[in-house]
């Protein structure tokens, strides 16, 4: 097992640097990303702290092109794991 990690970073920078141009694919992103989770019992959106962040984060980085992504999850107080909104998130970076 020793051998699997250090084996498995070598073929994925690899893969990376054999990558061409013609395969990449371009895409316009915006200068800053916020993924933001809301607390529980809030209603979906960026909740009431996700709000004012980003708002913030715009309004102090004037120029730059910022989006927002609201993980979409239940947010109950009965979920007894971050299963599901960590999955949401990590499917959407």
């Amino acid at each position: 097992m020793k051998f699997a990690t250090p084996f498995s970073t070598f073929l994925g920078s690899l893969l990376v640097l054999l990558a061409t141009s013609t395969n990449l694919v371009k895409a316009d992103c915006s200068d800053v990303h916020v993924v933001f989770a809301r607390g529980s019992g809030e209603v979906a959106g960026l909740g009431i702290c996700g709000e004012p962040l980003v708002s913030g984060i715009t309004s102090d980085l004037s120029g730059m092109i910022v989006s927002s992504y609201a993980v979409d999850y239940l947010a109950s107080y009965d979920q007894t794991s971050a299963g599901p909104g960590a999955t949401d998130m990590a499917n959407h970076v």
